[in-house]
């Protein structure tokens, strides 16, 4: 008798966590290590203010002019996520002690705390989240030095690591001034210095690793980055949305002005984070168009002229592109799409001292170098011819080599 009132329960027991599992949509009855999550993501995309304010900025596909309040969380709050089934999971801002994960669900409005909890730490507070390609959710400190990782069909919190030298070639990484993250559709984690303009991509598996640190030039010069998001709508723009303190800045493909939605930060708060569950990086450039440069090309391709390139710098002796040269061509490619009746030929310049032969080759390579990143970023390869001249055409032909320097040089003509 005892033996079967024992089934009975057991089997009352596992029909009550199938039924859950089924609520939630998730599916906790098979291996979970390495498969994904069924994904029923609505597309909506969240902010949080530091006083806990919940914002819906709208869906990916349509995003809104101004947000809404969604929902006030009961803590400040400087790092939220979205899960694959629509809850919102978000943690108290400032707090080194060991911390339950909060639930919020858009759909109820009801929130609850979680079984999972995140370690103690020694590095200022919990200050951004993020959602992989396969559902899991992670969380990171303000500089980095802690990331762990939530699978919600599992009890425990799995930390990826505890310190940026367990990451292979993680001391590249400073953070000094805070940090924040995404996840793209790789699982990889994209990191940006919130006051500098750098970026890096980090590989989480088993051993993490640096995979790229990227220079994000133009905009991200002169303004402070606290979080961001990347995404594709349904017309297959590539987007990214950048929280400012007082808004979002949100860059589209195809659209040579960044739209900017405003946060009313006396009445919520200042924005932190922002959440969505179905990232996906976007590789182009995100660069205003300056309009003083627009201006001054469209005058010289009505007038026939040439007009130098200024700040495109090689490598010595190479046609490799110096990095410090990319915020010129980023800006050349935005005004090219957006001109599209615009046909350039690029001319390249060597100085004249060396192998005559030697330096025609390396003009011609070079300017081809500048052709291949314009096509790469949406210029099509038919608008644009390269020449190269070596050191014929020098505009100092004596005098030291830092005089002459201005020999080496890309010229842009206009073409018909």
């Amino acid at each position: 008798m005892k033996r079967h009132l024992s089934l009975v329960i057991l089997l009352l027991f596992t029909q009550v966590c199938v039924s859950e599992a089924q609520k939630d949509n998730l599916r906790r009855d098979e291996q979970v290590i390495g498969t994904p999550l069924p994904n029923n993501c609505d597309k909506i995309i969240y902010a949080v203010t530091l006083p806990g304010v919940i914002l819906s900025l709208g869906t990916q596909d349509q995003n809104q002019d101004r947000v809404e309040m969604t929902a006030l969380l009961p803590f400040r709050c400087n790092a939220i996520a979205k899960t694959f089934n629509n809850k919102i999971l978000a943690v108290e801002a400032d707090k080194n002690v060991s911390l339950p994960v909060y639930e919020f669900s858009p759909s109820s409005k009801t929130g609850k705390y979680t079984k999972w909890k995140l370690p103690s730490h020694n590095d200022g507070g919990w200050i951004s989240g993020g959602t992989d390609g396969l559902g899991r959710i992670y969380f990171a400190t303000t500089t980095m030095k802690y990331l762990v990782r939530i699978d919600l069909r599992l009890n425990d919190v799995e930390v990826i690591w505890s310190s940026k030298e367990k990451i292979d070639g993680g001391n590249k990484i400073t953070c000094a001034e805070g940090c924040n993250f995404y996840v793209n559709e790789k699982s990889e984690i994209l990191i940006k210095e919130n006051k500098k303009n750098i970026s890096y991509k980090v590989v989480a598996n088993e051993s993490p690793y640096l995979y790229e640190t990227k220079t994000m030039e133009g905009f991200f010069n002169a303004i402070t980055v606290n979080d961001w998001y990347e995404f594709t709508n349904d017309k297959q723009q590539n987007t990214s949305m950048f929280v400012m303190r007082d808004g979002i800045t949100v860059f589209k493909d195809g659209e040579y002005r960044p739209k900017v939605v405003k946060v009313d930060t006396i009445r919520f708060g200042i924005v932190t984070d922002i959440a969505g569950c179905d990232a996906k990086e976007n590789k182009k450039p995100r660069i205003i168009i300056n309009e003083k440069r627009e201006k001054e090309i469209l005058e010289a391709a009505t007038k026939k002229e040439s007009i130098r390139l200024e700040k495109i710098l090689f490598k010595l002796g190479l046609s490799e592109l110096q990095t410090t040269s990319y915020q010129e061509l980023d800006e050349l490619v935005m005004i090219l799409l957006k001109n599209k009746q615009l046909k350039i030929l690029l001319e390249g310049h060597t100085d004249i001292s060396g192998d005559a032969d030697d330096n025609f080759k390396l003009s011609i390579e070079r300017v081809n170098t500048c052709r291949d990143y314009l096509v790469k970023y949406g210029v099509s390869s038919t608008r644009i011819n390269t020449k190269g001249y070596g050191g014929t055409k020098p505009l100092v032909k004596v005098g030291s080599e830092s005089e002459r320097a201005v020999n080496r040089r890309v010229e842009i003509k206009f073409v018909e």
